[in-house]
Formats: C-alpha cells, sequence, structure tokens
C-alpha cells in the first residue's frame, strides 16, 4: 500500500487577467481564485501573487506534496514566463515550474 505522506503531486497552473486555476495530478483536484495582479503586461504584484499561489495549493493538497507546478496563460504555449514574471511569483511561492 502507498503511503499517502510521501505521494507526490504535480499542478497545472492557469492564469488570466481575473482568475487563477489550479488542478492537481493524479488525485483530481482543482480550485479556482479571483485575482487582480495579472494584468496586460504580466504580474502587477509578485509578492501578492506568490501568496495567492501558495494558498491555493496549501488548500487543495491536503497531506500530499506539491513542490512542481506546470505553468500556462491565456494567451497561450508561446507566453515567456520570464517577461511575464510567472516565473519568479511561483519560485516566490516556493515551487518550481516545470513546462
Amino acid at each position: 500500500m502507498i503511503d499517502k505522506n510521501s505521494q507526490e503531486e504535480v499542478g497545472d497552473l492557469f492564469v488570466t487577467e481575473t482568475s487563477l486555476t489550479l488542478k492537481l495530478l493524479p488525485s483530481r483536484k482543482s480550485g479556482t481564485v479571483a485575482i487582480r495582479w495579472f494584468a496586460k503586461d504580466g504580474v502587477t504584484n509578485v509578492r501578492m501573487a506568490a501568496k495567492d499561489i501558495s494558498t491555493l495549493v496549501g488548500k487543495l493538497r491536503g497531506r500530499l506534496v506539491v513542490r512542481n507546478l506546470t505553468v500556462t496563460t491565456d494567451r497561450g504555449l508561446d507566453t515567456d514566463l520570464g517577461k511575464t514574471r510567472l516565473r519568479e511569483a511561483v519560485k516566490k511561492a516556493g515551487f518550481l515550474v516545470i513546462s
């Protein structure tokens, strides 16, 4: 039997100008929160973004470990996460970006 405390999940983080959506795999838990820190040019407040990301992951993960997040935006896969400062916000929240 697998010990739930040692099971690791990966999160899919999807960011739009008005919401932050997270889906954890393999448990399929998901949640969405309204945001105000993502605008046309990217993240306007890295600290607030990191707090929202960390809080949402904490609410969904339960006892499971989440270390890695796959980050996408409504602008498509071609979006440079470095220029939008999303990579910086995820790192500040304590997670690694994989994509």
